[in-house]
């Protein structure tokens, strides 16, 4: 399969390179999370990670190559499928996650910040790993030009942990989408041009653009899925971490939410998250297996009672 031409940056550096088949097949294709996967070393997820991107000049390479007297139908397809698409690597060359950023007016941004507002969505699963899969969701209102005072920040993890996120181009009544697939197995669409969730398991609310950082809103998500959502959120800080202060009222600094089909339960996030209570280390999932996390955290602490096949 010939590739599409993407824009590759490591730490900072800029360079072009060519997305191999195997990262464009890990990006687009659904790949089930192996049985055993081993132990999973934060250590090697942070290190080395970069990003890939399609240029907006490769779009524009698209349309030049359809007009040619012999078009290359298989390359012009793949450079619009993931055009415009930030995708993150990590150092042994492999896909670790995707993002999506809202930076226009639209039904989720309202764009009425004096520095420009934006949502950006990040599906992370370093090393190709179940154990740290989550959502992170950084919201800047542009309200104060001061990212203290701008940015909230969420984390989401979705139980079943069953596949690795993926893309799927496609277009529905005329509109460009993206069709994600979540470590559930279940679907959401994604506007490829404005980042809106628009169909699928989750809904999304539009940004909260009060203009006092202590009482806005994190961003709205709802989960109306089959598997459980935990999620915990977090001004001027990592939400995965314990902190001793609060700065905004919405923010629970010490517990994750988890919510199951109606059902709403509060989790100490270091029963969740490896060094949740020292936010000078990188915190990631202490979990590796679905039945662990039931066993450990949901049942015992919610009281839900809950097997791996209810969440299906």
């Amino acid at each position: 399969m010939k590739t599409t031409l993407l824009a590759l940056s490591f730490l900072g550096s800029v360079s072009f390179a060519m997305a191999n088949e195997e990262q464009f097949r890990q990006l687009t294709q659904t790949e089930y999370v192996p049985e055993n996967q081993g132990s999973y070393d934060d250590s090697l997820a942070d290190g080395g990670m970069g990003s890939l991107k399609v240029a907006p000049e490769h779009c524009e390479r698209a349309r030049q190559l359809r007009s040619e007297p012999r078009p290359d139908y298989p390359a012009i397809i793949e450079i619009e499928k993931l055009c415009n698409q930030a995708t993150y690597i990590d150092r042994n060359g492999n896909v670790a996650g995707f993002e999506f950023v809202n930076a226009t007016k639209n039904r989720v941004n309202p764009r009425t910040g004096q520095y420009g507002s934006d949502r950006a969505v990040r599906y992370h699963f370093p090393l190709r790993h179940s154990q740290n899969m989550h959502i992170s969701i950084t919201e800047n209102s542009g309200i104060s030009g001061s990212m203290s005072h701008d940015l909230l920040e969420s984390t989401i993890v979705l139980l079943p942990r069953k596949v690795f996120p993926s893309i799927e181009a496609m277009q529905i009544d005329g509109r460009e989408v993206r069709r994600i697939q979540l470590p559930t197995t279940e679907t959401i669409d994604v506007d490829a041009g404005t980042g809106e969730i628009i169909d699928g398991v989750m809904v999304e609310a539009p940004m909260d653009m009060n203009p006092s950082r202590h009482a806005r809103r994190f961003a709205g998500y709802t989960y109306n899925g089959r598997g459980i959502m935990i999620r915990v959120d977090r001004r001027a800080g990592t939400p995965e971490h314990i902190y001793t202060q609060s700065f905004n009222q919405n923010e629970r600094i010490k517990d994750a939410t988890l919510t199951y089909r109606g059902r709403t339960c509060y989790v100490a996030k270091n029963l969740i998250w490896a060094n949740a209570t020292n936010p000078d280390l990188g915190a990631y999932g202490l979990h590796a297996t679905d039945q662990e996390f039931l066993d450990k955290v949901v049942n015992p602490k919610c009281g839900w009672n809950l097997k791996p096949a209810d969440l299906e």
